[in-house]
């Protein structure tokens, strides 16, 4: 019998993102699924704070160079792959220098919430 496949899609995940309860959550749901004998694919954001050295984070060629359209403009998506190495889990990041391109992820350093927070 084949694996059920789940797929998850997160704004935050521990140890990508710095830890929360939410990152935390997103980061043990998808390994308790996992030890239940669940296929699992996580994506999120490649935010500016994510650190493609320290997290070896790599282009998955096949996945990559599609074109998302939004309110009639197109955006190129880069996918990116890093492992959570303890849990032998793979994380798909989304990469758009459009939406991502921040150190911070919802806030600017004056605690004020990004202007393209809805369209993200």
């Amino acid at each position: 019998m084949r694996k059920k496949r789940v797929l998850l899609i997160s704004q935050e995940i521990y140890p990508y993102l710095p830890e929360s309860k939410m990152s935390l959550i997103c980061r043990n749901l998808p390994q308790k699924l996992q030890d239940e004998g669940k296929d699992i694919r996580i994506f999120m954001p490649r935010y500016g704070i994510v650190n493609e050295r320290r997290h070896q984070l790599h282009e998955v060629i096949r996945l990559s160079r599609m074109n998302l359209i939004v309110d009639d403009f197109d955006h190129q998506l880069i996918i990116k792959v890093a492992s959570i190495q303890s849990a032998r889990m793979q994380v798909y990041f989304i990469d758009n220098e459009d939406y991502f391109p921040n150190k911070r992820y919802f806030h600017d350093n004056e605690g004020r919430f990004f202007t393209n927070n809805d369209e993200r």
